[in-house]
């Protein structure tokens, strides 16, 4: 029976080839580093000062050296700090630091251009550092509330929060820290709201730990993006039966989900009722036709195959179903000429 069906499909599947290009990397950047030697004793005095908060000492420490010394250990000091309790007054003077202009230049290449870079760019990790804390806090916060039942979703995700990206972040680090029981939660709370998303991180992240099934319906209505794909391919192993097959039937609706949706829909196990209705409806579409019997051809339920055989031998009775199920030679029956 596979045979005969294989014959009828016979022309319909063709394969398609992409080509991935890597990008191109950035030339790296060329610049003489030198650092003045000696300077350990007085990194761990200036850290234990940050530490004391004796920030008048650290400041007249490195007045009295010189300009490269200072930036040096500037440059060194921030990334000192990442692993310390930032206080107002360590992060006030770290964004002194941020804000000032390195004076150490050396010459280094950008892009084929030689330019005056800093040889130790210390206001860049001062920003980074800012960054870094600032994430941390939000990672605080956002636990704190999520544990509590208190967290607005709509505060972080709305179109005019100019801190979004970086909100997100925070948020989906604090949201692994969760347990599964608390997301099932979150996850049903935020199935029922309203919200803008930039992309399909938060969504998949729940899904991929919840399986809730309000979580997928908003990701179907989202552009499609890898994680949204991702999501699509576990789902089959976070829910069974009819709930996976609705799901995946509604997924189809979504042109650029249709295809990966199809081709899970077909590989539940066992196949719902309603699943093997809809399948057998496509096979009648002039773009997915082909698809859809290939993939029924590899379901193991004899009842299947026999609807699938009887399907296929109606459909080529029909007028004009040979168009559709003749091989496509790429060219017309018309004689060439003038």
């Amino acid at each position: 029976m596979r045979g005969v069906m294989w014959l009828l499909l016979a022309g319909l599947l063709a394969g398609e080839a992409a080509l991935a290009v890597p990008p191109a990397k950035a030339p790296p950047i060329k610049s003489a580093l030198v650092a003045d030697e000696g300077v350990g004793e007085s990194r761990h005095y200036l850290l234990e000062q940050l530490k004391a908060g004796r920030f008048d000492a650290v400041d007249t420490l490195l007045a009295s050296l010189s300009v490269g010394q200072r930036e040096y250990l500037i440059y060194q000091l921030m990334g000192d700090l990442r692993h310390i309790p930032a206080t107002a007054a360590l992060q006030s003077w770290v964004q002194a630091q941020s804000g000032k202009a390195p004076q150490w230049l050396v010459e280094g290449e950008v892009d084929g251009f030689l330019m005056q870079l800093p040889a130790y760019d210390f206001p860049a990790e001062a920003r980074m550092l800012l960054t870094h804390w600032q994430q941390q806090n939000w990672q605080a916060q956002y636990r704190r509330e999520l544990s509590q039942g208190h967290f607005d979703w709509k505060q972080v995700y709305n179109s005019r929060n100019p801190d979004l990206p970086q909100q997100q972040q925070a948020l989906l680090q604090a949201l692994t820290q969760l347990p599964t029981s608390l997301l099932h939660q979150q996850a049903r709370v935020l199935g029922q709201l309203n919200i803008f998303l930039p992309d399909n991180r938060l969504l998949t992240q729940l899904l991929l730990r919840t399986g809730e099934p309000a979580l997928y319906r908003m990701l179907w209505r989202q552009p499609v993006d890898d994680d949204s794909l991702r999501a699509l391919k576990a789902l089959p192993s976070l829910l069974k039966g009819e709930a996976a097959s609705d799901l995946l039937i509604g997924a189809t609706k979504n042109p650029k989900l249709k295809r990966p949706a199809l081709k899970a829909l077909s590989q539940l196990s066992p196949l719902p009722v309603k699943a093997q209705d809809f399948l057998l409806a496509e096979l009648g579409n002039s773009q997915y036709g082909s698809l859809v019997a290939s993939l029924l051809l590899e379901v193991d339920e004899p009842r299947l195959l026999v609807r699938l055989a009887d399907e296929m031998t109606r459909m080529e009775r029909r007028p004009n179903i040979s168009l559709l199920l003749a091989p496509d030679s790429g060219t017309t029956g018309a004689v060439p000429g003038l």
